[in-house]
């Protein structure tokens, strides 16, 4: 298994990767909801079906250049205005074998969402991945669209998986680190990162609870 695979050792990590694998193949969306720091950007960045292209779009954009960049990633010559934007509409709804991602689907504008509902009924799948915040949005503004995603909630990984994972710390350290980050990965894995280098430095050949203690005392508070 690859390094970058691993992070997909949970059983609900594995079944929620096999549940979007699905719904995008039927033509179906999917919404990746999680708090800050549970891994969402890198789970959707493991999605890569077989026989679809993706296209990912940045969520800052406005509506204009989110429909142009979907058909710039798609290989077709597109510029964002205004009168551009209904043609540029119809060509996304009708093209096929593509599915897109949107990453920090709370960055978006709000006049952005009926356009990704006329799209979504276009059976062309899309993943977005945001903060809770996105769904209650949507239920308050947009329960049409909501009633069209598949809600998946990510949480963060279990200690034991990152024991599993970081088999050259010492299982105490693994907990000790846990613990100080609160369970978030993107903290989590820079301090790994970190107490490795500081390991390799002392020419040690695993990271053991002495060092991560030592390590995470000069720490600012998190």
């Amino acid at each position: 298994m690859e390094r970058k695979q691993s992070f997909i050792n949970d059983k609900r990590r594995r079944s929620y990767l096999a549940a979007v694998y699905n719904r995008i193949y039927r033509g179906q969306s999917v919404l990746i909801e999680g708090d800050y720091g549970v891994g969402k950007s890198r789970f959707v960045k493991l999605l890569k079906p077989n026989k679809l292209q993706c296209v990912w779009v940045e969520s800052l954009f406005n509506v204009h250049e989110i429909l142009a960049s979907i058909l710039q990633g798609l290989n077709y010559e597109a510029t964002a205005t205004y009168r551009r934007t209904p043609e540029h509409l119809k060509m996304i709804c009708n093209l096929t074998n593509y599915f897109i991602i949107i990453d920090e689907a709370n960055d978006l504008d709000r006049r952005v969402w009926p356009y990704l509902k006329r799209i979504i009924d276009a059976q062309v799948p899309i993943v977005l991945a945001g903060l809770p915040k996105v769904r209650t949005y949507l239920t308050r503004e947009h329960p049409d669209i909501l009633s069209r995603l598949k809600t998946l909630i990510l949480y963060p990984i279990v200690v034991e998986d990152f024991i599993l994972e970081y088999n050259d710390f010492e299982a105490e350290a693994i907990e000790q680190i846990y613990v100080a980050t609160k369970g978030d990965m993107r903290k989590f894995k820079e301090i790994c990162t970190d107490c490795r280098d500081k390991a390799k430095e002392l020419k040690h050949s695993f990271v053991d609870l002495n060092l991560v203690v030592a390590f995470l005392s000069n720490l600012h508070p998190m």
